[in-house]
């Protein structure tokens, strides 16, 4: 990690870590264990460990996501690690407490929120502010080949997972690409693929903005 005012880079040894977030003038990352483990580093560098949540299924991927002054962590899970069957992945959420010794707080309910999980990249917005978006819920995206995507919405309730392309048609790619087309969570304009399937490598199913 870089301070300015030492000028220079400090290497921190631990675990490989699979996400990293800034929140409320500390970095807060999660590791690449799959068991919840979260560690703090301070400005002065001191990393501590929050206690991990209690696992019931193995874990596929975990995210950090900063919604206001709230802090989340979400864990997704699949039927396997090897599963590619993404429309039967599930989420489980947690906010952190801060009151006293910092804690991880099982939540179903983010209200009109939606958190929307990239690649490399996550947020967490009003579904107010993007219209066509489902508040309470996980947008979440698949590749295939290296170029087949599809994109799938998990409700946080009732605990179920859809596709946006062919459960959700209106969903987000109607009149309502523009909204996301402006934050940058489409970067092309899309055609609804009949099959579910969006081939992000074929031309003919993109058009410029």
């Amino acid at each position: 990690m870089y301070r300015s005012c030492d000028k220079g880079w400090t290497k921190l040894e631990g675990h490989a870590y699979g996400d990293m977030v800034s929140f409320k003038g500390k970095f807060y990352v999660v590791d690449m264990s799959g068991q919840g483990h979260v560690f703090v580093i301070e400005p002065s560098f001191e990393i501590t460990e929050i206690q991990a949540v209690t696992l019931s299924h193995e874990i596929y991927e975990e995210r950090l996501v900063v919604s206001g002054d709230e802090l989340f962590l979400v864990q997704r899970f699949t039927l396997g690690m090897d599963c590619n069957e993404y429309e039967h992945s599930w989420f489980r959420l947690f906010r952190l407490e801060e009151d006293g010794q910092r804690r991880w707080v099982r939540i179903n309910d983010i209200k009109d929120r939606v958190v929307v999980l990239g690649w490399d990249w996550s947020l967490c917005c009003s579904a107010k502010e993007l219209p066509g978006m489902k508040g309470n819920s996980v947008v979440f995206n698949e590749e295939r080949n290296n170029h087949h995507e599809r994109i799938f919405v998990f409700d946080l309730k009732p605990m179920k997972t859809s596709n946006a392309f062919t459960e959700w048609r209106g969903y987000m790619f109607g009149e309502n690409q523009e909204s996301l087309l402006s934050c940058g969570i489409l970067t092309h304009r899309i055609q609804i693929p009949a099959d579910g399937f969006y081939d992000s490598s074929s031309e003919s199913e993109i058009e410029p903005q």
